[in-house]
């Protein structure tokens, strides 16, 4: 029997357009939406529903960000420029400003507060804001290609739905900077990301002495890896910190982040987990959120084809609906995609296979030393 879970979705996200020469093509969350109606999981009959996300309010954007950036963003997206936008992070660079901009980051953020909604009700215990996972974002700044923190604002959502502790997790290449940032005095969210260490990559954050301050020690824990990590180290390190991490924080809902850039084929990282290594984190992840509440985002990803493959077999893992390896034959001939897992291995160095295992195992012990395991 399929779990209840919701999609969300429509193609006003398409107008949340950095340029065409920027990394993030927003055209990989129509080809996910697509993919899951080329296998009829979204067909009246079939198992999740498609919903239509509903913009986040200016109450709701300003329970995460400041008034101040906040305008920001609006002259950013009425076309203003100069030191008024650019000291916020917008305008040349990563986040660049395009018009509308204030519109579709609160289409992004509402598709987040919406899912939170959809499983407080109690309809759904899973929805997937496949536009989601802004997780750069700071409440001051735009960073990364983040305008709004949607995930923030789905974490509050939960809070002030009756829910007393939210564990957030993230397994995108890239350090979760700006959820830890928004939650890192509240010991009411726990922050969990595993990533390529910032030594190495951006937002150059994300080290095990990171741990939360005040009310919210112990409440930020980050497992940073070397770029050549594979399956097999990755999984080690998830195993030896998040399941002790999650039973000692004992979460009423969760909140995911699956960026899809830590698989081997992303072009801007560097970490080298395969289709089945990456479905095997989102299927142990969502075996421990089991019986509560589920949140998930999309994120990074930045080979637009890994993206599908990956987050449509995401929203059938949270219906617990198996789908068949082959693609539909007209998807493949519209995308030329012809499967979900890869049919090629990465091939690394064997220095490199030691270098990230010792690298792994380092950052666990540094982990381990500040106490935040038990």
């Amino acid at each position: 029997m399929p779990r209840p879970t919701a999609f969300l979705y429509t193609d006003e996200f398409l107008s949340y357009n950095l340029g065409g020469k920027h990394p993030l093509q927003q055209t990989r969350l129509q080809m996910v939406h697509r993919l899951l109606g080329a296998y009829g999981l979204l067909s009246p009959q079939g198992p999740v529903d498609w919903i239509t996300p509903t913009p986040a309010t200016p109450d709701e954007i300003l329970e995460v960000h400041t008034p101040d950036f906040v305008e920001a963003v609006q002259r950013a997206g009425r076309g203003e420029k100069g030191d008024a936008v650019s000291r916020y992070g917008l305008g040349p660079g990563d986040t660049p400003a395009f018009p509308g901009m204030y519109e579709a980051a609160a289409l992004y953020a509402g598709g987040t507060v919406d899912a939170a909604r959809l499983v407080l009700s109690g309809q759904y215990e899973a929805a997937f804001n496949v536009a989601g996972g802004l997780h750069h974002a700071h409440p001051n700044r735009a960073s990364g290609f983040c305008t709004f923190n949607d995930l923030a604002l789905g974490i509050h959502t939960l809070l002030r739905g009756g829910c007393d502790r939210v564990a957030y997790l993230d397994i995108d290449a890239h350090h979760g900077d700006g959820v830890q940032d928004c939650f890192y005095h509240d010991g009411r969210v726990l922050t969990i990301s595993l990533h390529e260490s910032g030594r190495y990559l951006f937002p150059g954050t994300g080290f095990p002495g990171e741990v939360g301050e005040g009310d919210g020690e112990g409440t930020s824990l980050n497992v940073p890896l070397y770029p050549y990590t594979e399956d097999e180290v990755w999984h080690a390190a998830f195993d030896a910190v998040v399941p002790r991490a999650l039973a000692r924080f004992a979460p009423d809902a969760f909140v995911l982040q699956v960026g899809a850039d830590a698989h081997w084929q992303d072009p801007l990282a560097h970490l080298q987990l395969t289709s089945r290594g990456w479905m095997e984190a989102v299927a142990k992840i969502l075996t421990l959120a089991e019986g509560k509440p589920v949140v998930v985002t999309g994120g990074g990803g930045y080979n637009i084809r890994t993206v599908a493959r990956l987050w449509t077999m995401v929203q059938a893992a949270c219906a617990e609906v198996a789908l068949p390896d082959t693609v539909p034959a007209a998807y493949d001939a519209l995308y030329n995609l012809p499967r979900l897992h890869d049919t090629e291995r990465p091939v690394i160095e064997e220095k490199y296979r030691n270098e990230s295992r010792a690298y792994a195992a380092q950052q666990v012990m540094e982990l381990e030393a500040t106490g935040v395991l038990g």
